[in-house]
């Protein structure tokens, strides 16, 4: 009876997983006791609906979907996006001002500094001797030496006796320091003081920028040039014979003598006792022999070249003497 009245499990589960209706669900019940049909249709209630967990294999699903879903605009069916945060105002732009500002200041700093590097190192090309350039920057430079302290003193003092290098020297025959070296880029200027009494003297000189070996610095062999020259004047001045050669001449460098400047170099003979004992020729030996010691000083009395020569006069050769003043 109990098969009877109730069908298989499995075709009632396949009908709720189907959805049929509680009325359907009764008609399938079979046939029912008259003494307990009333009761057991009061009691019958829809079943529970069923998980997937309770068969051994899950109910296929189908999908429904409601009346209208595929009217519906899809933009109806995305949830609506969170409101995004408002940031604060940037401050790149002050940020960019001033960075740029900072740009333009180096820039010009640079330049500056470059540029005067550039003329330090790399000065424009000076004037040759003789121009039209160079006698505008001749007067200059001598009004400025004219100004100087050690010139007006020396020039005020009778006791010394003055004039301007190669200043008797014809131009027909040229040295290298009256020739090549002179000029406005070269030595501009140079005042020769002779005191008699004592044999010294002191030159007051320019050295220009041509005179250069490293930038702004004069060659050595441009101070050795101008200090054998220097103290060979203080020599042959002595002379009897007014002429003279070196014979040794020893250079000692203290410190770089810059160019563009004014300087002062100071000579005086080396004369001892056994010098001035007259021989058998019925000459001194310093009439043919002397020692002179001499230096390049700045203008506040900086030595930066001292020197030291030994100047004769040759026996077998016969320079023409140097009369006047040189």
């Amino acid at each position: 009876m109990r098969g009877a009245m109730f069908r298989p499990q499995r075709q009632l589960s396949r009908l709720v997983a189907a959805g049929p209706s509680p009325s359907r669900l009764s008609s399938l019940a079979g046939p029912r006791c008259c003494c307990c049909s009333g009761s057991f249709a009061r009691r019958a209630s829809p079943p529970r609906p069923l998980t997937t967990r309770a068969f051994a294999t899950a109910p296929a699903l189908q999908d429904k979907q409601p009346v209208g879903a595929h009217d519906a605009p899809e933009a109806a069916t995305e949830a609506p996006s969170a409101p995004q945060p408002q940031l604060p105002p940037s401050k790149t732009p002050k940020r960019r001002r001033r960075g740029v500002v900072a740009a333009l200041v180096f820039l010009f700093v640079g330049t500056g500094i470059g540029s005067l590097f550039r003329l330090s190192v790399s000065p424009p090309p000076l004037p040759a001797p003789g121009t039209r350039e160079d006698e505008l920057l001749l007067p200059s430079i001598h009004d400025k030496a004219a100004k100087l302290p050690i010139v007006q003193l020396l020039s005020s003092d009778p006791s010394w006796e003055s004039w301007s290098a190669y200043e008797s020297r014809s131009e027909r025959s040229p040295s290298i320091t009256s020739g090549p070296m002179s000029g406005s880029r070269g030595l501009a200027y140079q005042r020769i003081f002779y005191k008699q009494e004592t044999g010294e003297m002191t030159s007051v000189i320019y050295f220009g920028g041509a005179l250069s070996g490293f930038p702004g610095v004069v060659h050595g062999g441009a101070l050795a040039t101008v200090l054998d020259e220097t103290l060979g004047r203080c020599a042959i001045v002595r002379f009897p014979a007014r002429t003279g050669v070196t014979a040794t001449l020893d250079l000692t460098y203290r410190k770089p003598t810059l160019t563009n400047a004014f300087y002062v170099i100071k000579t005086r003979p080396v004369v001892l006792e056994a010098d001035e004992v007259v021989g058998n020729d019925g000459t001194k030996k310093s009439d043919r022999k002397l020692w002179v010691e001499g230096n390049i000083q700045t203008l506040d009395g900086k030595v930066c070249v001292e020197a030291k020569a030994l100047f004769v006069v040759p026996k077998g050769v016969k320079p023409g003497p140097i009369s006047g003043k040189w």
